[in-house]
């Protein structure tokens, strides 16, 4: 990369969002490097004990904290991972160690910070020569982007001892504790000078053959976008032939991908249309079904729908229409999964998307995203979006992000659609948020309009120089728009653009050039 392209923030911006796309993809930040475990041997050296202890998974390792979570005396793990699943928790199941071989301290500072960070603390058993020291120190993060407990666990060994502690305190004050004991947990408050004994009630955690909480493991998969996006155009054709575009707009939908190779796909077909009056009642009154088998699959498509008596319109989605669906999903989750059938997406009354459904499609499940969306806000959405109960301790998605982002998923082949999510940005967008968009959007408007000047497509590309020009006038637009209108012998208004274009730069030489040849060919009464 050149030093220009590194000054570049746009390129740089440019050349991260394709990397991470490229994990997003599938493909390892870190070479599908397997995660590790390096066991202290007591003699000064590690060992990999990563496979033993079930900890070598190829998931890209990126944060790790150390905590007893189930309170039973040893250290437990969490970490985060670059890849699904994201979180896990790995419990120490070791039978070896005993209840009292440890100790654990929680630090509470008076005259320096109230977390004590920064603080140092020995241990203090008895009096053994060459005896290791066991000291901990309390910290504000101890690996990339990871805290782990305050708590400060000390492995005491089946013949350690602990009685006192030794404090050093942020800023260099220093105490000893007494009243320590193995196999228990204290509070050491700054100036107190004795250790409070605190009672750690341990938390059962029950393996997967254990739990009485159903793990559920069905292939199918419930989605509600965090924002209102509105589902990108797709053209199918009618049993008839004729051409149609989803979504619509007037009243929520219900818009069905299946094949009819698929037996999935006929079996969810068969309990819709068994139980189509439950979507009337659950305020869907528009259900279609497209096929994904092309025009090579209609004939099969239209015998499975005369079989099962298919209640609701169906249809063919085209191809192209396919690859942008796909981009479209692409978009929305943060690993990218293939489009599968069966497919459903509901749609509000706007386009908007509420629900998308993999599998199986309840009526009870769409009545409740529609219920829940239809009138509510940013914060109704955000707040709907999780498949588990909870509160967010983070803001609501920024729509106008989010339009941003799902604009640059189409950029490269579906120009037009990226657009209609920046104007979308544009309409939620605030300040000088509001101009940026604009001057963007008039750009890839000209940008289209030269497109469709090009492929001869006059009315197609006068559109959008009128709404190029709408949102800012520049003469390099009105240039553009007025030689093209000039060559399809549109005298008159080709000269009007070439003026203006004249008036907002007189020296734009194109511009007065082509104005001389318009207005000559106009007294020749061309």
């Amino acid at each position: 990369m050149s030093p220009k392209q590194q000054a570049d923030p746009e390129i740089y911006g440019n050349a991260w969002g394709n990397l991470l796309q490229q994990v997003r993809d599938g493909l390892s930040w870190s070479g599908r490097e397997l995660n590790s475990c390096l066991l202290n041997d007591g003699t000064g050296g590690f060992v990999d004990v990563s496979s033993v202890i079930g900890l070598d998974q190829e998931a890209d390792g990126r944060a790790l904290a150390l905590v007893d979570w189930d309170q039973d005396g040893d250290i437990d793990l969490w970490y985060r991972d670059r890849t699904a699943p994201r979180l896990r928790l790995m419990l120490n199941r070791h039978k070896g160690a005993r209840t009292e071989d440890f100790v654990s301290v929680l630090l509470e500072g008076e005259e320096c910070n109230r977390n004590a960070i920064g603080a140092v603390v020995e241990l203090i058993g008895e009096s053994e020569p060459g005896k290791l020291r066991s000291v901990k120190s309390v910290r504000a993060g101890d690996l990339f982007l990871s805290q782990s407990s305050r708590w400060l666990h000390f492995g005491l060994g089946q013949d350690g001892a602990a009685e006192k502690a030794r404090v050093i305190w942020p800023g260099g004050g220093e105490e000893l504790f007494q009243g320590l004991k193995a196999g228990g947990s204290f509070l050491l408050k700054e100036g107190s000078g004795y250790a409070v004994s605190v009672a750690r009630t341990p938390r059962a955690i029950a393996d997967d053959a254990e739990s009485s909480v159903p793990v559920y493991r069905d292939a199918t998969a419930h989605i509600n976008p965090p924002v209102a996006f509105r589902l990108p155009p797709l053209g199918f054709r009618s049993p008839r032939g004729e051409r149609g575009m989803l979504p619509g707009k007037g009243s929520p939908q219900l818009i069905i991908l299946w094949s009819a190779e698929c037996p999935v796909s006929r079996m969810q077909l068969k309990r819709l249309a068994e139980k189509s009056r439950s979507y009337r009642v659950a305020g869907v009154p528009l259900v279609i079904a497209l096929s994904v088998d092309g025009e090579e699959g209609h004939g099969k498509a239209a015998e499975v729908m005369q079989e099962l008596r298919w209640p609701f319109e169906w249809g063919s989605i085209e191809n192209i229409s396919l690859d942008v669906l796909s981009t479209f999903q692409k978009g929305l989750f943060d690993l990218t999964v293939p489009l599968t059938v069966p497919l459903a997406v509901l749609c509000g009354s706007g386009g908007e998307v509420m629900g998308i459904y993999r599998g199986s499609f309840e009526a009870s499940v769409v009545a409740d995203d529609l219920e829940a969306l239809r009138r509510a806000d940013g914060e109704g959405w955000h707040a709907w979006a999780p498949p588990m109960a909870g509160r967010w301790f983070t803001k609501a998605v920024d729509p106008v992000y989010a339009m941003e982002f799902m604009a640059r998923q189409f950029d490269n082949r579906f120009p037009e659609v990226a657009l209609s999510y920046l104007e979308a940005a544009q309409e939620h967008a605030t300040g000088a948020k509001v101009l940026a968009l604009a001057s963007g959007i008039a750009r890839r408007h000209h940008e289209l309009a030269k497109k469709f000047r090009k492929q001869q497509q006059p009315e197609q590309a006068s559109v959008h120089f009128e709404r190029a020009l709408a949102l800012e006038p520049r003469a390099e637009f009105l240039l553009d728009y007025g030689t093209m209108l000039a060559s399809y012998g549109n005298l008159g208004a080709a000269a009007g653009l070439l003026r203006e274009a004249l008036e907002l730069e007189p020296g734009l030489e194109p511009a007065r050039r082509a104005l001389e040849m318009v207005q000559k060919l106009q007294k020749e009464g061309r």
